[in-house]
């Protein structure tokens, strides 16, 4: 799917998104450009975007836990 692994990041952030919105519809968007980031939005509008090394399994994926909050700050607030 993706040249450089990158597929690991996307389905790590994945599974952060559908652990609060089990119902979401996750789509890639790759884009060829550095530094290399995840950002994670709704309907366009950017909910949480930091380094693609946070959604790395040997880093321990960190930026998952960042980003669940984020939604579920975002559910709070809708």
């Amino acid at each position: 799917m993706y040249r450089d692994g990158g597929e690991q990041e996307f389905n790590a952030a994945k599974a952060a998104i559908l652990k609060v919105h089990k119902d979401a519809k996750v789509v890639p968007n790759r884009i060829d450009f550095y530094p290399i980031t995840v950002t994670v939005s709704k309907d366009g509008d950017p909910i949480w975007s930091g380094r693609q090394q946070g959604l790395f399994g040997k880093n321990g994926r960190p930026a998952q836990s960042e980003i669940m909050e984020a939604l579920k700050k975002l559910v709070v607030s809708e």
